[in-house]
Formats: C-alpha cells, structure tokens, sequence
C-alpha cells in the first residue's frame, strides 16, 4: 500500500500527519509513505528531511492538488493507493480495517473507490463532531459530493482504467474523479462503515476557502462527455 500525502506550505500539521501515516499498526513492511510537496514555500522542505529513510520525498513546482496526487502515484509501489491529505491524522488501526472492509465486501477492487467516515477535529485538534456517511447510491453524485478524499482507498488498477486525477483543476479534483469513474466508467463508490482519519478544519484550508465552485463545470463536462 501506498499513502501519498500531497502538500503546500503544510508545516503546521505535516510532522503529526506523517507521524500518523508512519504509526499504522499493520503492514509495518508492506506500506510506503510519499510526500509530495507542491512547491512550498515555508518548512514543509526541512520537515520531511527529519524523516530521511523512512518516507518518499518528492518536490514539485507548484500545480495544485491533482498534480501532486499525480506524481505520487507515479512513483508509488503499492497496489492500493491510500491518499492523505496534510492537514489530516490517520487512525492508527486505518490501513488493518480498510483491508479487512475490503475483503468483505462483494465489490470488485478494481472497479471501486473505497471511502469511510470520519471524525472532524479543529485547528487545535480537538474533536468537533462524526461525519458518518450514509453509503449513498453513485447517481446522489449529481446532486452533491461525498466520499472524504482523505479516507479514500484506491486499487492501482482504477488508475488504469480511467487515468489520473485531472490536473487542470486547482480543486474539486476528488469530485471530478469520483464522477468519471462512475458515471462514464461504471464504477462503484463503496463505503467500508468504519473511521479511519480526524478530518481537520481551519481557516486556511482550500475546501473553506473556495468551497465547490467547480462542480457545475465539472458536471457540465462529464455529462457532455456522456453523449
């Protein structure tokens, strides 16, 4: 498995995320952790040089969210791609359960996004509230988002099928991806019922910031590529 953490200028909660994606308690040996740092501009460089030897390293010039995503992926061995995003905190037992979930399920991994719930922290880290996700069917995607990027799990093999995330976005990149994989590639978003990050909310992040503003011209373009 490989968790890729994509980054930009993230120092202020980078160390206690990677320290998170690092403590998993299963797979000790059968997991890889990448940051890919998009062009940063503060200590996101010398932050992940502390872990010389024991994560992947990579720097971009900057080119938002996807591209980072994307570049990870590039270089990343696993067979399922866990994406985390810098801000976030992965539970300490998410890899263990996130297998376990797919092993019981009836979906077929390789035509399935995994996703699960999650509890909401501040910028402190104190918990807020639980976001538990109602397993919705993949049409609800029309009429609003769901599935936390950050609590995703995808096999290598989605990749392959439908092709990486779209890096002419500067956001919303999950949600677009999450539509053409359903809609034009017929695939599955699958809940595995369990929590698996501490979904972190502050001021400085992209999703408060700019919020869906993509969405109408990202369904507007998938439809059009329905015919």
């Amino acid at each position: 498995m490989s968790i890729i953490i994509p980054v930009f200028n993230g120092e202020k909660y980078l160390r206690e995320c990677i320290n998170s994606a690092l403590d998993q308690t299963l797979y000790s040996h059968n997991f890889e952790v990448i940051v890919v740092d998009d062009g940063s501009t503060d200590q996101t460089a010398n932050i992940c040089m502390e872990y010389e030897g024991r994560i992947k390293y990579y720097y971009k010039e900057n080119g938002g969210t996807a591209t980072a995503l994307n570049v990870g992926i590039h270089f990343a061995n696993g067979l399922y791609i866990k994406w985390l995003s810098a801000d976030d905190v992965l539970l300490g037992n998410a890899l263990q359960k996130m297998i376990e979930g797919v092993g019981n399920s009836n979906a077929d991994p390789a035509n399935t996004i995994y996703y699960t719930n999650y509890h909401v922290i501040d910028k402190n880290g104190d918990f807020l509230r639980d976001l538990v996700e109602p397993g919705h069917d993949e049409s609800v995607l029309w009429q609003k988002f769901f599935g936390n990027g950050s609590t995703s799990l995808i096999h290598r093999d989605v990749f392959e099928k439908i092709g990486s995330f779209d890096s002419g976005l500067p956001h919303s990149e999950d949600y677009e991806f999450w539509l053409r994989a359903t809609q034009l590639h017929g695939m599955k978003l699958e809940l595995i019922p369990i929590f698996t990050i501490n979904y972190r909310e502050h001021p400085d992040q992209l999703t408060n910031k700019i919020g869906g503003k993509l969405d109408n011209v990202i369904k507007k373009t998938i439809r059009g590529k329905m015919g």
